[in-house]
């Protein structure tokens, strides 16, 4: 049977998701902070972010291009973060079991790992005075990201299924504008105070629960990455003994 801890925990989502749509994130580690790989370098100034995304994001279009052979934009950076290169994007999900795995994935002994609860149009309504998730194409970028302006917060925005990984992952964005703060920080921490966003911390007392609940729901490597580095991982990770 699953522990009251835990049942507490699903009950926090539930309500939590009352009446809303909700996107989840998961964290190994309840340091780290809803940046995104870009904001994560360590720059003096708004300004520097912003020329070095703007040489990623060119390096990336002319270099790769016979590699992706794409010219749309946003295309160019869902595969830029596909593939690692820093984005201004923060991966979120709709599954609440997706965003439990990746809290689990990397989950240290001796550490609180933690999930990340978010109201999307609530967030977008605080960012552009609209209750709706945006559609990316509504959006100029890179042109829009280049201007080295505060009061540019940021947004949800509700990205092509392009890729096997997005789709499996029920795969969805925050886009960070360029106020140079965490999201739980923006707007003086509103969101935090409004219950728009919210966290959960998932202590050593709930670790067994956590992992059963994803064998219950079929949540593995190889579900969420459908690609054969996914089931090179998941069978190693089911087939060989950790003490091997």
């Amino acid at each position: 049977m699953y522990s009251g801890l835990w049942k507490d925990i699903l009950d926090s989502v539930r309500e939590f998701s009352t009446n809303s749509n909700i996107w989840f994130r998961g964290h190994s580690s309840n340091s780290y902070t809803l940046d995104s790989g870009l904001f994560r370098l360590n720059f003096d100034n708004t300004r520097n972010y912003i020329e070095l995304e703007n040489q990623l994001y060119t390096y990336y279009k002319n270099l790769g291009y016979m590699l992706h052979n794409e010219n749309n934009p946003w295309y160019l950076l869902y595969s830029m973060q596909h593939y690692g290169v820093k984005t201004r994007l923060l991966d979120w999900t709709e599954s609440f079991s997706v965003a439990l795995f990746f809290a689990t994935e990397n989950w240290k002994i001796g550490e609180d790992a933690r999930i990340w609860m978010l109201k999307p149009r609530e967030l977008n309504l605080l960012s552009r005075d609209k209750s709706e998730i945006i559609s990316p194409n509504k959006l100029q970028y890179p042109d829009l990201y280049k201007r080295d302006d505060n009061s540019l917060n940021s947004i949800a925005i509700y990205p092509i299924k392009n890729s096997k990984r997005i789709l499996s992952q029920h795969g969805v964005f925050t886009i960070q504008g360029n106020c140079g703060k965490s999201l739980d920080k923006e707007f003086d921490g509103e969101l935090l105070k409004s219950n728009i966003l919210k966290s959960i911390d998932l202590t050593e007392d709930v670790r067994e629960d956590a992992l059963y609940y994803l064998k219950q729901n079929g949540i593995n490597r190889y579900s969420l990455f459908p690609d054969l580095d996914g089931l090179a991982d998941y069978i190693n990770n089911i087939l060989i003994p950790p003490t091997a």
